[in-house]
């Protein structure tokens, strides 16, 4: 396991339409983000975020979760330019620390 500077887990749940918007910010500033992931999940929660009727009859709404390992203290930065870029967008976000992190390659 490889630990060298103090890790964090930003989370970040949004609408499917925002994904490659969210995706583009993430690419074009690289600068302090780490590896990331992008999958489809279902969103309980605020009814009012339930947009279409197809997912008000579900009770769930259509989501995507991007994960993000980064240096906790960039993890605020990040989350300060994305709501600069995307103001009032739909999107929840939390951030929790990573213990430990690293790869079997080495």
């Amino acid at each position: 396991m490889s630990q060298r500077q103090k890790n964090a887990s930003l989370k970040l749940i949004l609408p499917s339409a925002l994904e490659e918007q969210v995706i583009d910010h993430l690419l074009r500033h690289p600068e302090g983000v780490g590896p990331f992931l992008a999958y489809r999940a279902d969103g309980h929660g605020r009814p009012g975020s339930i947009a279409s009727s197809g997912e008000q009859v579900r009770g769930r709404a259509e989501r995507v979760v991007v994960e993000i390992l980064l240096d906790a203290d960039r993890a605020p930065d990040l989350v300060a330019h994305l709501k600069a870029e995307l103001p009032n967008a739909d999107i929840a976000w939390w951030i929790a620390p990573v213990l430990a992190s690293g790869d079997f390659s080495s």
